[in-house]
């Protein structure tokens, strides 16, 4: 541990493997970011972010989570980790060649191959275009990927449910998020309803799912898993957690795909992501943890 509090990465780039959990600090305008570690709810790092970054997405952090893309105002940016703080490393100004309107850089994802993409438009109802850039050569214009995509509504039914209405909203190919409602298998409207919001993605067609609705209703459990088959315009829904008395939990995604973590009013837990197996309380919930939940990297 340093000076000033902070706790170093141990042998490696950037920060450990742990749930993320975001903290606003109004004295030095930043964002502390906290990684604790679900088995045995120690605090594994900290490090601060620009207070202006958008910390919320894994997909705005590198494998490593060693440097974090952002917009601020119009431009694209990138901080590297230096000393427990992220720190601006490199901007780019969007191109102006697209339309009349002022272009600005939008939603900035790392690729497998370490480049930042993002899209180039002058509104995010637009498509705009798809620019990408090597955040090791800040000095370097960015290159052209091709055309943008607007969000779109599909309206898609559950495989093996005959009264389902998935809304799926995609853009281009790749699915943003979706949200399930339908009526159980010889139930009527008013008792077997069930309802989910699918806003965690597990991969480009598979999303985590809950329900605020009584443990009734909760037709596919306090957790469930979709997956998206876009060409047949169908979804599969199953059942990851057990229903529950619990308020509607929030879900992460292990780093592998593999396991899910579980924050409801009773504490954390871990369980498979094929639902093979009970979820099991674990010691994070002896922490009191102040600060909005960000993803499990």
């Amino acid at each position: 541990m340093g000076d000033d509090g902070v706790i170093e990465p141990t042998g490696q780039a950037g920060l450990p493997s742990g749930i993320v959990i975001s903290k606003d600090n109004v004295s030095t305008r930043t964002k502390d970011l906290l990684v604790y570690d679900l088995t045995t709810g120690n605090l594994l790092a900290t490090a601060a972010a620009p207070g202006e970054a958008s910390v919320n997405r894994r997909e705005a952090f590198d494998a490593t989570m060693q440097r974090l893309a952002y917009t601020n105002g119009c431009e694209l940016q990138v901080a590297t980790l230096t000393d427990g703080a992220y720190v601006p490393s490199g901007q780019w100004t969007a191109p102006q060649a697209f339309g009349e309107a002022k272009q600005c850089f939008d939603n900035p994802t790392f690729g497998e191959d370490g480049r930042i993409r993002a899209t180039v438009g002058a509104t995010v109802t637009e498509p705009g275009r798809v620019m990408s850039v090597d955040p090791s050569q800040p000095d370097a214009a960015p290159r052209e990927e091709g055309a943008g995509s607007v969000r779109e509504e599909k309206q898609f039914r559950i495989a093996d449910v005959k009264k389902s209405d998935v809304r799926v909203y995609v853009r281009g190919s790749s699915v943003a998020s979706l949200m399930v409602t339908g009526v159980k298998p010889g139930g009527d409207v008013l008792s077997g309803d069930f309802w989910y919001d699918c806003k965690t993605p597990v991969d480009k067609t598979a999303f985590l799912c809950t329900s605020s609705l009584d443990i009734s209703r909760q037709y596919y459990g306090s957790v469930a898993l979709a997956t998206v088959d876009v060409p047949a315009g169908t979804v599969t829904v199953k059942q990851v957690a057990p229903a529950s008395k619990a308020s509607r939990p929030t879900v992460l995604p292990s780093p592998d795909k593999k396991r899910v973590a579980i924050n409801d009013s009773t504490g954390w837990y871990t369980t498979s992501l094929d639902g093979s197996s009970s979820p099991a309380r674990q010691p994070l919930s002896d922490q009191q943890i102040l600060g909005d939940i960000l993803f499990w990297a």
